[in-house]
């Protein structure tokens, strides 16, 4: 039986670096760098989806500002995550990680190619996240 899954990201923002987490060793995919992010509860709007994901995992107040792009993942033969992702600000940079995560960085766009997964980081470049950005 196939599986659909429809999941959020948020690119943080907080002077003018984005907040990447760490997947937690234990987890799945394990070791790898991410935005934060989850699975929307049904019933869910995905905007209150992605505040209560990323309170969850980073303790952070985010506000949304508007989507970054959309897309879908084979995760497995039988499993396709429908993934929207936002931009975000976030109140602070004060940081509290969830067990899901071991580290955390608020990376420059140099940073982000370097640690970022590099499914994300195509992904960022296909739909120009940094040029939107433009971080400095």
């Amino acid at each position: 039986m196939s599986t659909i899954v429809t999941a959020v990201k948020g690119i943080v923002l907080h002077d003018n670096r984005i907040l990447i987490v760490q997947r937690a060793a234990s987890d799945s995919g394990g070791g790898t760098w991410e935005c934060p992010g989850g699975k929307i509860d049904f019933g869910e709007q995905p905007e209150d989806s992605l505040i209560r994901e990323i309170r969850e995992e980073t303790g952070l107040t985010v506000t949304i500002d508007k989507i970054a792009y959309a897309s879908s993942i084979l995760t497995h033969p039988d499993r396709q995550v429908i993934l929207l992702v936002y931009f975000c600000t976030a109140v602070t940079s004060s940081v509290t990680l969830s067990e899901e995560h071991d580290a955390y960085l608020w990376a420059d766009e140099s940073m982000i190619r370097q640690q970022i997964a590099p499914s994300i980081l195509t992904a960022f470049e296909r739909h120009q996240i940094f040029q939107q950005l433009v971080l400095t």
